[in-house]
């Protein structure tokens, strides 16, 4: 089976349906996903490079925290202003992470986005299969000029995707930008550009990255 998104996927110009990528469905907010997505948000491991997200100085996420945080994704993607997919495992029907654009900007048609993924989907390409359906739509169906990821210095796995897979180049390094109460540290957050013209590359690198691992999978199944 092909790691490749499926033909004549649905234009994220609507981020109320459903999108199917090879092994993922990619959904709209949903409150049957509150338990998993709260489990998610607080697990340290999971966590590790976005302390200052888990709130383990509480005892993680509380139900109306995350109820709060799932109606204000619906409501931003209600007024275009953002979008978020819930990841699932379409084999198994689990939360697997979530994704999106948390800004989306029309005039300057640029948007910063970022995922965050359960630990055991790290491996595996995962992560490249959703974001290469985030990418694609942000810049074929939004028609965005640029995309900004941020990430954490420590979070090595982020930054090898963008620098050694996508070959981007750090643009900037925004010192103590974030105070971690789990911590009791400032962290900094590194920025990675993507803009239109580069998206051709990318995408072509991504789909041949899938097609090896699609390859891969078949071989040992």
């Amino acid at each position: 089976m092909s790691s490749q998104p499926t033909a004549q996927q649905p234009s994220q110009t609507n981020n109320n349906v459903s999108i199917e990528t090879a092994r993922l469905t990619l959904d709209p907010p949903d409150a049957k996903d509150d338990q998993a997505m709260g489990a998610m948000l607080s697990d340290p491991e999971t966590m590790v490079h976005l302390q200052f997200m888990a709130k383990s100085w509480q005892g993680g996420w509380t139900a109306e925290e995350l109820i709060s945080r799932r109606e204000a994704q619906t409501k931003a993607i209600e007024e275009k202003r953002a979008s978020t997919f819930y990841i699932h495992d379409k084999s198994t029907g689990e939360l697997a992470g979530v994704m999106g654009a948390n800004t989306i900007n029309t005039r300057d048609r640029n948007a910063i986005v970022g995922i965050i993924l359960w630990k055991k989907y790290w491996s595996g390409g995962y992560g490249t299969e959703a974001l290469y359906e985030l990418m694609r739509g942000l810049f074929e169906d939004l028609k965005m000029h640029k995309i900004l990821y941020e990430t954490a210095q420590h979070n090595v796995l982020m930054r090898k995707f963008l620098e050694q897979t996508c070959g981007v180049p750090l643009a900037y390094v925004r010192k103590e930008e974030v105070w971690c109460q789990a911590t009791n540290k400032w962290v900094d957050l590194w920025q990675y550009e993507i803009f239109e013209h580069d998206w051709p590359r990318i995408s072509a690198i991504l789909l041949e990255n899938l097609r090896r691992g699609a390859a891969k999978h078949a071989a040992k199944a």
